[in-house]
């Protein structure tokens, strides 16, 4: 594991969230909030901050909710500030993104566009069955009801291939785009929700699109586990490094959560991908909490899982206090078609023996950690790179930087891999993604544990 070289003062900090935080006209607020310690609670020091309304300028919508998670988490203040800033500016890139290139999407049929340039094949757009796209089209506004033909009007934006350089090709602007929303005036059909999964914010290009990456390779190794029948091994975690640190945030052997990896990563995505679940050991809220990271180092990826896992029971254990029937509501909700009732309902104690099987019957066997190999090669995007070329054809990529960070050291990419299982409403696994059905299928019903 690799040492801090530096570390940035606080001071410093607090003049970089200027640049971005104001109650007028900031992609943050003026103000952000230091997560309360919890005495029982996994220590950890964790910020978070509350979303500015800009998204209804971009839709177009004043009445529009939109609310993502911005927040940041590690076992130092200035690390978690530092993580909350580059979620800010991610989640705003990749709303405003759309936005920066709409003057450039064609709006045109499959059939019309396929005579003049490659375009994506309509099954990576029309990844749910016809029964789940009835279900969208009635659940969620301004869905169609039914899956793509080749004569249906959708918007198209050009992207560089990210495997094949010199090449560009055509996909679809509502895969590629968060916040899209279909022109009136062209009628073209929304079929697929759109997340902000492979949009990544750093201080190089390299970096983001290295960051980009690794979000997309773990979100399909956990997708595939969690929803196909393709158990992973627990890990054993046999590391006294990773130890001590799981002790430092009061996870080791006294903790009041048992703490359960699982081997996530894929056979042809190499990346180690390592997912945690914090079990407590009482029936009380928060009962279960899941984390999941890929990393090149496979003794970081736990950690970093580990963290991410201790870090969201920090919303069921205040939705506690502050939104009891909103806990209630997720613990007997049906579709889950937000990124917060699936985690309010594995945290709530109710049937919570029923909640623990279906974690273990996601693992199968186990691996020590000190068996788990790093990613090879001298560069991790070299490395990262070359995989993607393995499993994609239909790899894009671009450069999403808001101008109004022009000044600024951020850069933010905009990566889509449509051959790979993205992030999805966790009621609404893509059962026709024909990775997915190349894997066995959908064979878990029950919704997925992410925020």
């Amino acid at each position: 594991m690799s040492a801090l070289a530096h570390y940035p003062s606080m001071t410093r900090l607090m003049r970089r969230y200027r640049h971005l935080g104001g109650n007028q006209t900031g992609i943050l607020p003026g103000y952000f909030f230091n997560v309360a310690e919890i005495p029982g609670e996994p220590w950890l020091r964790s910020m978070t901050a509350t979303m500015p309304h800009y998204h209804r300028l971009i839709m177009n919508d004043p009445l529009k909710d939109v609310q993502y998670h911005l927040s940041g988490y590690s076992l130092y203040h200035e690390d978690a500030m530092i993580r909350m800033m580059g979620e800010a500016v991610e989640r705003y890139a990749g709303m405003v993104a759309v936005r920066l290139f709409d003057q450039e999407f064609r709006y045109a049929t499959f059939r019309e566009l396929s005579r003049e340039g490659e375009c994506l094949p309509l099954e990576y757009l029309g990844m749910f069955s016809p029964e789940q796209q009835r279900d969208i089209g009635r659940l969620l506004h301004g869905y169609a009801d039914r899956p793509p033909t080749e004569d249906d009007v959708i918007a198209w934006v050009r992207c560089p291939a990210l495997t094949r350089p010199g090449e560009d090709l055509w996909v679809p602007a509502q895969m590629f785009f968060g916040g899209y929303t279909p022109s009136a005036t062209h009628g073209d059909l929304l079929f697929t929700p759109s997340f902000s999964t492979g949009t990544a914010a750093h201080v190089s290009l390299e970096n983001a699109l290295r960051n980009a990456l690794i979000e997309i390779v773990q979100l399909d190794s956990f997708i595939l586990n969690w929803y196909t029948p393709n158990p992973c091994p627990q890990v054993v975690i046999d590391d006294d490094d990773v130890l001590r640190v799981l002790d430092t945030m009061r996870l080791g052997p006294d903790s009041d959560y048992r703490v359960k990896a699982t081997y996530l990563t894929r056979p042809d995505l190499p990346l180690p991908t390592i997912a945690v679940v914090l079990d407590r050991k009482t029936d009380a809220l928060p009962i279960l909490s899941y984390g999941m990271q890929g990393d090149a180092d496979p003794q970081r990826a736990l950690l970093r899982a580990a963290m991410e896992s201790a870090a969201i029971l920090v919303l069921p254990t205040f939705s506690g206090i502050f939104d009891p029937t909103g806990v209630h509501a997720a613990a007997n909700a049906t579709h889950y078609l937000d990124l917060d009732s699936n985690v309010l309902f594995y945290a709530s104690p109710p049937d919570a023996d029923r909640k623990r099987a279906i974690f273990a019957d996601r693992s199968s066997g186990s691996v020590k950690l000190s068996e788990i190999a790093p990613l090879s090669g001298s560069s991790t995007l070299e490395s990262l790179i070359a995989m993607v070329a393995g499993v994609s054809r239909w790899a894009t990529y671009l450069d999403v930087t808001p101008p109004e960070l022009a000044d600024t050291d951020w850069k933010v990419v905009r990566v889509l891999i449509p051959e790979l299982l993205s992030m999805c409403l966790p009621g609404m696994p893509p059962k026709a993604h024909p990775r997915m059905v190349a894997h066995g299928g959908v064979t878990n019903d029950y919704p997925h544990p992410v925020p």
